[in-house]
């Protein structure tokens, strides 16, 4: 029922909870961990001319000076190995910073490719082209590199891995996604939202709505006051028949202000009403639509008198009958509200609305409407008026046989009462 609301949301969550790309130059380390030691490699250091030179570039790019940096680096012709390196990482990050994202991706990956930055700046390099090709939507090419990294560094990220995550979701890789995710949920220090929205993702996408659910009661507690963890936690009780929970999730985002659209308070009022509350049900519908937020529609107007009655708040029942009947000119609904002014004994009332549900002429059972309003004027001793909807209630099949009976015993009643009929 409610698969569709659930796709569209998770979608928009996973459009804000891609990977924000880091700075070109520096990376965070707090969710880092080294799972393997490797030997240390030799540091080099840059030849005599290019360090003048990229001296002078360091200080223009420390001014914001980037056209004047970038000038200085391309006229630079660097023939050793590491100088090159060096160099093409440097324009890449200049490229980055004026958000030529094109032109730094290709220098920056020359730099890494070629294999002769010293350790820490080919790790950097290795994850900076890792990172800009996922920007990029580059999802193979990006795992390729962010592996590269992990070999490399013989290290393990959690942004790394929700990266990987995310880059295999865009594959439609779904089964490598959740291995990964979990992965990044272990090495993050502060829980991040990220790999659990991938998780959800993927087994929504496979429709493995039984696992979802953990995931949404820990995005719950993660972020507990944003209502769109409550609104699809309860959705997927749903979706797993799990009733009880369904309305105890709806119930708890109502009691903290999150429920303030049409679906989700007709949502609350179905659950409290399939679990035999119409009264809470009613009271739901009711101020929803008090508040504008159900609008008063003929639909609407009817499921609230039929939550009231089945609540047995008849006064409130006959009053929304009445309504729906009004604003969709349904006779149905008319004769529901003359039916139960009919029991109150209210039979002016009955005859009211009663005469409102026959002269609508939309009925499928017209002849059920007449033999009503025949016992209202029969009660109210108007045996004349009721022999006239008896005789119009014979005409129909569904309602002739007892229609006949009954036009017995009023003519026997108005005879001794000495009514002449």
């Amino acid at each position: 029922m409610k698969m569709k609301k659930i796709a569209s949301s998770l979608l928009a969550v996973l459009a804000l909870a891609g990977t924000a790309l880091p700075s070109a130059v520096v990376h965070a380390e707090d969710n880092t961990v080294q799972v393997k030691q490797l030997p240390k490699r030799k540091t080099q250091a840059l030849s005599e001319s290019a360090g003048r030179a990229i001296t002078k570039a360091y200080d223009l790019f420390g001014k914001e000076d980037y056209k004047g940096a970038l000038e200085i680096l391309l006229d630079m012709s660097p023939r050793d190995g590491y100088d090159k390196a060096y160099v093409d990482r440097f324009i890449g990050t200049i490229y980055y910073y004026q958000e030529k994202y094109d032109q730094s991706l290709q220098y920056l990956k020359r730099s890494a490719d070629s294999e002769q930055l010293n350790q820490s700046e080919q790790e950097s390099a290795l994850r900076q082209v890792g990172q800009m090709l996922q920007q990029r939507e580059k999802w193979r090419e990006s795992l390729t590199y962010l592996q590269k990294w992990m070999d490399y560094s013989g290290k393990e990220s959690a942004d790394v891995f929700t990266m990987m995550a995310q880059a295999h979701y865009q594959l439609k890789q779904l089964d490598k996604v959740v291995p990964l995710a979990d992965k990044a949920i272990g090495l993050y220090k502060k829980p991040n939202k990220n790999p659990y929205v991938l998780k959800l993702a993927a087994y929504f996408d496979r429709k493995m709505y039984k696992p979802m659910v953990p995931v949404l009661e820990e995005l719950v507690k993660l972020e507990p006051k944003d209502k769109q963890w409550w609104m699809q936690l309860g959705q997927t009780y749903m979706l797993v028949n799990n009733t009880d929970k369904a309305l105890a999730t709806y119930d708890l985002a109502y009691k903290q202000g999150f429920l303030d659209k049409e679906n989700e308070g007709k949502v609350l009022a179905q659950l409290f009403a399939s679990q035999d509350v119409p009264y809470k049900s009613a009271l739901i519908q009711e101020k929803f639509m008090k508040a504008g937020i159900i609008p008063e529609t003929e639909q609407s107007l009817s499921t609230l008198a039929n939550t009231w009655h089945n609540a047995k708040e008849l006064d409130k029942a006959i009053a929304y009958y009445g309504r729906a009947g009004e604003a969709g000119k349904e006779g149905k609904h008319f004769l529901k509200q003359g039916n139960l002014l009919l029991e109150q004994e209210k039979y002016d009332s009955a005859i009211t609305a009663l005469t409102k549900a026959i002269n609508a002429g939309n009925l499928s059972q017209p002849g059920r409407a007449h033999l009503a309003l025949a016992q209202a004027y029969f009660f109210k001793k108007s045996y004349l008026d009721a022999i006239k909807q008896i005789r119009l209630a014979k005409k129909y099949d569904d309602t002739k046989k007892t229609a006949t009976s009954w036009e017995g015993y009023v003519r026997e009643e108005a005879t001794r009462k000495g009514v002449n009929l």
